[in-house]
């Protein structure tokens, strides 16, 4: 759509209401809102289960290292099972609409069929989880510090998420997680200074993942509630043609 097309505009062109109406669904993030929310207390138990992996190794204790690799392998399955069934799916659906009320479903499909996900995103996912396993362990057995395993998770998070973004057709907002997860990576690689340390070393991984992943869903959230402003906005004007007069019934006719 050019400058002019933009211009020419008026509120109720069929134009302007399809345009804010596709912003409007690609801008819809409680859903993934929902996701993170379970996502995040998920990952946190792995994440607690491998700092104890670490302790325990450290401290020569083989019980409690027993305990949290099981611990660690359990919760990664878990996750793992929530992330691919269909009940999981299903139960973030259900809240999903439950949040959004009144405002019903809507979705942008794009040029792209609806069809089943393909063999190489599943893939990718479950390679996604397999890589974080794998750092995961390493860090357990000190072969990588726990303040570098950002960078080795970007390494394999951003293409990914990028991938994602693509192939779901997601707005602008979507950008922002892997954009400033990138950035956080490489400003560790380059020795800046924002790294937690002691106890805190946890929250190197749950700051980046979830903070950026949370900004982003605000980011889209917040557009989302501007969008439909501007849809009710130009639909409330009325299509074209709507205000005309229009021609009398027969109880009118002399």
């Amino acid at each position: 759509m050019t400058d002019r097309d933009r211009q020419e505009m008026q509120a109720g062109d069929p134009r302007l209401i399809v345009q804010w109406a596709r912003r409007y669904a690609k801008s819809r993030t409680i859903s993934f809102l929902v996701q993170w929310v379970f996502i995040v207390a998920m990952v946190v138990c792995i994440g607690i289960a491998a700092s104890l992996t670490n302790m325990a190794y450290k401290g020569g204790n083989m019980v409690l290292f027993t305990i949290s690799v099981v611990a660690m392998s359990l919760a990664i399955l878990a996750f793992t099972w929530f992330s691919m069934s269909r009940w999981g799916g299903e139960l973030i659906w259900q809240i999903t609409q439950w949040l959004y009320g009144e405002e019903g479903y809507v979705a942008y499909l794009g040029d792209r069929d609806n069809g089943p996900t393909p063999w190489w995103l599943t893939a990718l996912g479950g390679g996604l989880v397999v890589y974080h396993l794998a750092g995961a362990l390493l860090v357990s057995f000190n072969y990588l510090q726990l303040k570098y395993m950002q960078p080795f998770s970007a390494a394999y998070m951003v293409p990914f998420l990028a991938i994602m973004i693509v192939y779901q057709q997601l707005g602008f907002w979507a950008w922002v997680w892997p954009v400033l997860y990138a950035l956080h990576g490489a400003l560790l690689v380059a020795g800046v200074p924002i790294a937690f340390t002691g106890q805190w070393q946890l929250l190197n991984m749950v700051v980046p993942v979830f903070g950026y992943g949370l900004a982003a869903i605000v980011v889209g959230h917040i557009y989302s509630r501007f969008a439909l402003k501007q849809l009710q906005r130009v639909t409330r004007s009325g299509l074209p043609g709507e205000t005309e007069t229009p021609p009398p019934s027969e109880d009118d006719t002399p």
